[in-house]
């Protein structure tokens, strides 16, 4: 069958094009398996996310990776970070999850890497927040809570994940759903609060703050541990079953026990670090 020179200069445009549009991400759509990779494919703007964030990726990984010159152990702290990350976007399970992860590790990376970017990549990075946060005093629980409603208040859901452990813990359905735990059914994960890193607090937020959380911290119903409510021993002594906290820790309030958190000193500084369980 004839074509015509036009015609097969059309065709091979529209070739082109569906080769470019196949590597618009960071990955090969053509190869794209799980359901987070197909609706990246197909959505324009999680593409151009995607991208926008390899093109961040490649450059800080390009300035950073090499050999630790007293140890000469080979260091690519970004790929570790990334790893992470992936982690917690692989169990978004919407559009809207997805770009919520994506611009806030955009944001962070542009935040904590901008020795590494381009003065143009850089310029692009978000400024800096006007809630300016003492992470470094959070080994003080006052600063710490504090700062934690600060930012819940404010909803700014990157330093909210900072201060929230790695891993954090929900127990609330009786099992963590981690790895190293008991395992969970479909069910469970959709609906556990258990996060492994920041990316994937962030990507669980609504689950850990929830809105009776909001309300208990602005009403600051917060309390230390109580021997008399939390020791597990009755008036003669005898011990009983043990109280939600442990000495040093902390608890959110709540009328509702599931919505209650604990707050735990992890590594020398407070960190919203799980969420009770309950028989």
């Amino acid at each position: 069958m004839f074509r015509s020179p036009a015609f097969r200069a059309c065709a091979a445009l529209a070739l082109l094009a569906a080769a470019a549009a196949s590597h618009a991400v960071g990955f090969d759509c053509r190869r794209a398996r799980t359901q987070v990779e197909k609706t990246i494919c197909a959505d324009a703007e999680l593409s151009r996310l995607d991208s926008e964030m390899n093109d961040l990726y490649r450059q800080i990984r390009a300035e950073t990776r090499g050999v630790d010159g007293e140890t000469g152990r080979r260091v690519d702290p970004i790929a570790a970070e990334n790893a992470r990350w992936l982690e917690g976007r692989n169990e978004c399970h919407d559009a809207a999850c997805i770009r919520d992860a994506y611009q806030q590790r955009i944001a962070q990376m542009r935040r904590d890497w901008g020795d590494a970017l381009t003065p143009t990549q850089a310029a692009a990075a978000p400024a800096k927040s006007k809630n300016d946060y003492r992470y470094d005093r959070h080994g003080d629980f006052k600063i710490f809570i504090a700062d934690l409603r600060k930012a819940v208040a404010a909803d700014d859901r990157a330093a909210v994940a900072k201060m929230i452990a790695q891993p954090f813990a929900d127990f609330s359905r009786g099992s963590s759903c981690l790895p190293g735990n008991d395992p969970c059914d479909e069910q469970q994960r959709k609906q556990s609060a258990s996060a492994r890193s920041e990316a994937e607090a962030i990507a669980k937020y609504d689950r850990i703050v929830t809105a009776s959380v909001r309300s208990a911290l602005k009403a600051n119903r917060v309390r230390a541990y109580s021997r008399k409510l939390d020791s597990g021993e009755d008036e003669n002594g005898e011990v009983q079953a043990p109280g939600v906290i442990e000495p040093g820790e902390y608890l959110l309030e709540n009328d509702d026990a599931t919505q209650q958190r604990v707050f735990k000193r992890v590594n020398g500084v407070y960190k919203l670090q799980r969420i009770p369980f309950y028989s």
